[in-house]
């Protein structure tokens, strides 16, 4: 089907109330791992009779993961269609996975040597306003080409009224499972698509669905995207942000408490892993039918499985091994006790940095070619490969001919879930979504892994949290007893 109306409404309307300010989380194929980082160079060939920037020769790095599973292929091509009205700039690609992505982005940019571009959830902004690498980029872009993004999702791109990359895409991300797996388990699908499901149905449902070779839920929480599922699973037991309305930090409030608890209960019953699961691994694992229900999820992975499963028909070399024939359905995330059901929700886009070669000239050319793979046919050929709606006006118009292979049960479960999304509260500091960063990356995620692994329990690792945090924030800036 094409995109549907309603959708393409609801994103508009919800990405003013969006997004949470956790996370680096984006799309990805349900194919690729990005285990391999590598270099590209393009733009050798030059026609010198083509319009350019300037008659001065320059050269742009830009770091990205694999935004789809293609992208970084896409990129070589958009590269020479780039170079055809500007031969004088050669842009210099940086591969990275998902995994290594946000280590090297920061390793490099402390040493003086970040790429020009980088690919960032727009929460870990704050880590890059902190150490000075991250530019104001309203005075090197024309104003009438910033007016072609949603002033929202410009918003999500902003800290401290300062403008510092832009936006690519908005995404939810929940769980998505096995209709008929579900169904036996004796969850009533349909209804939990538009109207959610308590924490407690979701536990019986994953605890009938777990048989002697079959998990009832997985979740990818090895390494980096650990994180993914504090953010994701988190909206669960009602932290929706990193920070409380009043600016509070939010992990160390029993909603914490509970998630954590949560997750004891769920690995030490055999409903879930009690090991990590790498991104790429949880969703093979749906496909050859070893995991009812699996997160992270989102919309694009109902055509993720179809693919797979044609190729698996047509006895394709390149489908996953052992998979099954299933119905993929999207679901929202479950809702605790105390808790508004809400769903998770994240802004990632490109931002610009400054290295040991920048100049005022360069940076004209980077925000030129920052623009351009973050508009127009670019950025509609992301938002196309992960089932949403453009956030500026070229990409969607872009999108008008572009036709949705979406069942209308998932298109109404991701109507519901976007509805969901809940806003981070205004006036973060940089310094505070640093700090975040750094509690999340220190603290949360290895005592999360040793709670995986039964080598600590629910309670130590809040009570490791809450002393950390104490001593980052201040126990006054940090949230007690249970947050709405």
């Amino acid at each position: 089907m094409k995109i549907k109306k309603v959708l393409a409404t609801v994103l508009s309307v919800a990405m003013v109330s969006s997004v949470v300010a956790c996370g680096n989380s984006a799309p990805e194929s349900a194919q690729n791992t990005g285990s391999e980082t590598s270099t590209t160079t393009a733009g050798e060939t030059q026609a010198e009779e083509t319009a350019t920037s300037s008659d001065v020769t320059d050269t742009i790095t830009i770091m990205v993961p694999p935004i789809t599973g293609d992208y970084v292929d896409l990129l070589d091509g958009w590269i020479k269609e780039f170079n055809q009205d500007y031969p004088n700039i050669t842009i210099e690609v940086i591969a990275t996975s998902w995994d290594d992505h946000t280590e090297k982005l920061t390793t490099m940019a402390l040493a003086g040597e970040a790429p020009d571009i980088a690919e960032v959830s727009y929460a870990a902004i704050g880590t890059y306003v902190e150490n000075g690498t991250a530019i104001d980029i309203s005075q090197y872009i024309e104003a009438d080409r910033l007016a072609d993004y949603d002033q929202n999702a410009l918003d999500y791109m902003t800290l401290e009224g300062t403008l510092y990359g832009l936006p690519l895409y908005i995404t939810i991300q929940a769980l998505g499972g096995n209709k008929e797996m579900l169904e036996a388990a004796g969850a009533d699908v349909e209804s939990i698509q538009t109207k959610g499901w308590t924490y407690d149905e979701f536990l019986e449902v994953i605890k009938n669905g777990t048989v002697d070779d079959r998990y009832g839920f997985v979740f990818a929480n090895a390494g980096a995207t650990t994180q993914d599922f504090i953010n994701i699973f988190g909206v669960s037991a009602g932290i929706t942000s990193s920070f409380t309305s009043d600016l509070k930090y939010a992990y160390t409030s029993d909603n914490m408490l509970s998630l954590l608890q949560a997750v004891e209960t769920m690995t030490s019953s055999g409903y879930m892993p009690n090991y990590a699961v790498e991104a790429g691994q949880r969703l093979v694992m749906l496909q050859t039918g070893q995991t009812m229900l699996t997160g992270k999820a989102m919309p694009l992975f109902e055509n993720n499985i179809k693919r797979n499963i044609e190729k698996m028909q047509a006895s394709d070399p390149e489908a996953v091994e052992g998979t099954i024939e299933m119905e993929y359905v999207f679901l929202p995330v479950p809702t605790m006790d105390n808790a508004t059901a809400s769903v998770f929700g994240t802004v990632d886009g490109m931002i610009a940095l400054r290295n040991n070669n920048t100049t005022d000239e360069h940076l004209k050319n980077v925000l030129l070619f920052m623009d351009y793979l973050c508009s127009g046919e670019r950025a509609a050929t992301v938002d196309n490969a992960v089932y949403l709606t453009g956030v500026c006006e070229s990409a969607r118009k872009a999108q008008e001919s572009f036709e949705l292979d979406q069942s209308d049960a998932n298109a109404a479960a991701v109507a519901y879930a976007i509805s969901k999304v809940v806003a981070p509260p205004t006036g973060i500091t940089a310094e505070q979504s640093a700090n975040a960063k750094t509690m999340m990356d220190e603290t949360i995620v290895p005592k999360f892994q040793a709670l995986l692994a039964g080598e600590t329990t629910a309670q130590d690792v809040y009570d490791a949290i809450c002393s950390e945090a104490y001593n980052l924030f201040g126990e006054e800036n940090c949230a007690s007893g249970w947050i709405k």
